[in-house]
């Protein structure tokens, strides 16, 4: 997979940096060419009512929509943080929501509301979305209320960085900050997944989305409660340990520094010792034999896993090289 040069979710945090990014620079983040709205502007209008914004004290955080009655389906990352959360109807009136179940690695999460939903979104989970296939999204970029956006389809098992869910749909559709957790339809009018992030790739500006197909059963363990998360090890600024640095620190180049360990984390109970330990921190060499020399690297690596398993870690402290096994687990205080 082609390497992102940006990327971000599609939260109101994102907007500084994508107004920052496109400036001075209008080429870089030009809008792709979106498709012709033909039957997506009739599939827009029947299914805008069931469309809605998702909101917190400070405000809007992104989108979401109605796929059965007292249930809405967003991203993740829209609720990951902060609450409780206002959902505000496409008549404009408001409702309160609690999260109910997420996936972390899927970024996908489903809320429950007294609200009486006025319409309700089919999903497709039977069938895979379709290279150059015309989309609709439905969303609150750009400071607009559940506006529509028409794009194609324009890759499929898109892996663009390690940071983001797998197997993403990667799109033309113009997106912006604010349109997280808005459904992606086909021209029928059916839900083929869920916005998650923006990019910008060697191609030009791109959208993602994580797919519905084959995650009926996922879906209905959100419904059920379940609240899965990514594998953590419970690090903050770990970089890579690049030449400079290594001299910096006295130490051969190569690896990850931990930087920060969190307490209570994965890498805390397993004794490694970051910047607050006031010596050279460790340097992580290799995650069950795999070398790791970016951060990125280090990520990949453990998202292999679950949470609850272990793995084993080649790691340098000043001149001695050691292994250790870490137990992995949500990122601390979740």
């Amino acid at each position: 997979m082609r390497p992102l040069k940006a990327l971000f979710p599609l939260l109101p945090l994102g907007l500084a940096l994508y107004a920052l990014l496109t400036r001075g620079s209008p080429v870089l983040w030009a809008e792709p060419v979106q498709a012709g709205p033909g039957a997506l502007q009739e599939a827009y209008t029947r299914a805008h009512p069931a469309v809605l914004g998702v909101a917190d004290g400070e405000g809007t955080r992104g989108t979401g929509f109605f796929y059965r009655e007292g249930l809405v389906l967003t991203a993740y990352h829209v609720v990951a943080e902060g609450g409780p959360f206002r959902l505000v109807l496409a008549d404009r009136t408001q409702a309160e929501a609690r999260v109910v179940g997420f996936a972390e690695p899927l970024d996908l999460a489903v809320l429950a509301t007294p609200a009486k939903a006025p319409a309700l979104l089919p999903l497709e989970t039977a069938r895979r979305p379709k290279t150059g296939e015309p989309v609709l999204h439905i969303g609150n970029g750009r400071g607009q209320f559940l506006a529509p956006r028409y794009g194609r389809v324009t890759g499929l098992e898109a892996n663009p960085s390690a940071f983001l869910p797998q197997g993403l749909v990667e799109t033309s559709l113009p997106l912006a900050p604010g349109d997280s957790g808005g459904p992606v339809l086909d021209a029928e009018g059916r839900v083929l997944g869920v916005a998650v992030a923006i990019g910008q790739t060697e191609e030009g500006f791109r959208s993602f989305f994580t797919p519905l197909f084959g995650r009926g059963e996922a879906l209905a363990a959100l419904e059920r409660g379940e609240r899965r998360y990514w594998p953590y090890l419970g690090l903050r600024g770990p970089r890579a340990l690049t030449a400079e640095l290594a001299r910096e620190l006295g130490l051969p180049p190569g690896g990850v520094v931990v930087g920060e360990v969190v307490p209570g984390g994965s890498a805390h109970r397993a004794g490694l010792r970051g910047v607050e330990s006031g010596g050279v921190p460790d340097v992580i060499l290799e995650v069950d034999g795999v070398p790791v020399n970016s951060f990125e690297d280090l990520l990949r690596e453990v998202r292999r896993h679950q949470v609850g398993e272990r793995i084993r870690l080649t790691v340098r402290r000043e001149s001695r090289v050691f292994q250790v096994e870490a137990v992995l687990a949500p990122f601390p205080g979740r």
